[in-house]
């Protein structure tokens, strides 16, 4: 949290001078004695202020853009995954995961190997995966929701997206649904602005972020902030140079009816949302009648999507096991 002169002419004006300086002066300047205040916050201050990207998740618009040119090379891949350790120890290890051992005789040691074993698309899910783990891991205070909570909604928001995007039905002809890779990334990557504003908060942030009572809605941000973890959101995958068509959806996640871009794709992740928060993973079995019974979506949003009910529960059952088994592996080995 910093402070500076209201008086445009002093040269505190475009100081940053941190909370306990202007406590000490009773939030007057010290140069002109005018009001010290908190400069107006806007999304670049915010993103310059915070650091929430690993070298998994920046790797990821990368990635995607090699794995959509006809002319990129195994080598091309395997040298941006290679600028990550964790990242590359993940991939040889799935690669060498009892499913892959076995069909390929004997284990692999290096990256390239992985990803000729396990196949590019794949591995653009172990990146994400990885990626997800290592930005969605502390608790979120202003949130009320851990870091693990968060993560495993994301991954199973992003294993809905890839399965039922290519199910999107459409009466056009010229309507191409996204691909499995944009569909994952949008439903993995929907709610990291409310990792960055909450690492905000913990860095110091505002005097109202301080006081506000959890869990902070959206409301609540625009009140404060003058802006949504949505926008934040958006505003980092474009600083990031993420494609536009995986934006979009989550610019208008709540309102998917109005999307000018792909209105069935932000339909569809607005959808998946909120049934993985409808619907936790627990021990208990699934069943997905009473899942049905208990899940009344928007129809016209649904009927945007052209899937029908039972199918998407069915990819939020299964995303449910997914996390049960706890392991990337056993999802490459259903493909």
């Amino acid at each position: 949290m910093s402070y500076n002169c209201t008086n445009s002419t002093c040269p505190n004006n475009t100081a940053q001078l941190p909370q306990e300086a202007a406590e000490r002066f009773d939030y007057k300047c010290f140069l002109c004695d005018e009001v010290l205040q908190e400069p107006p916050l806007s999304i670049d201050s915010l993103l310059n202020q915070v650091d929430v990207l690993p070298v998994a998740l920046q790797i990821l618009p990368r990635l995607q853009a090699l794995l959509n040119d006809d002319n990129s090379s195994l080598d091309d891949i395997a040298s941006t995954t290679r600028t990550d350790a964790s990242l590359v120890s993940r991939l040889i290890h799935v690669a060498n995961g009892a499913y892959f051992a076995l069909a390929h005789g004997g284990g692999c040691s290096s990256v390239e190997q992985a990803l000729s074993r396990i196949g590019l698309n794949k591995a653009y899910s172990v990146v994400g995966y990885v990626a997800a783990k290592e930005v969605y891991c502390k608790f979120l205070t202003l949130y009320n929701i851990t870091g693990q909570q968060l993560w495993q909604d994301s991954v199973r928001t992003a294993f809905c997206m890839e399965t039922l995007a290519p199910q999107i039905f459409v009466s056009s002809d010229s309507y191409e649904p996204p691909s499995r890779g944009v569909a994952y990334t949008a439903g993995l990557l929907w709610p990291i602005g409310k990792m960055v504003i909450s690492q905000f908060h913990q860095s110091g942030g505002t005097k109202e972020l301080n006081e506000i009572r959890p869990p902070l809605t959206l409301e609540t941000e625009k009140e404060i902030l003058g802006f949504s973890h949505l926008e934040v959101t958006t505003s980092l995958m474009e600083k990031w140079k993420f494609a536009q068509e995986v934006r979009s959806p989550i610019k208008f996640k709540n309102q998917p009816l109005r999307c000018q871009d792909d209105r069935p794709f932000a339909c569809l992740l607005s959808l998946v949302i909120a049934a993985v928060d409808a619907f936790p993973v627990t021990k208990e079995e699934i069943n997905i009648n009473e899942m049905s019974r208990g899940f009344s979506p928007d129809s016209e949003t649904l009927a945007v999507t052209g899937i029908s009910k039972m199918d998407f529960l069915e990819a939020i059952c299964s995303s449910m096991q997914f996390i049960k088994m706890g392991s990337v592996v056993g999802r490459l080995k259903s493909r």
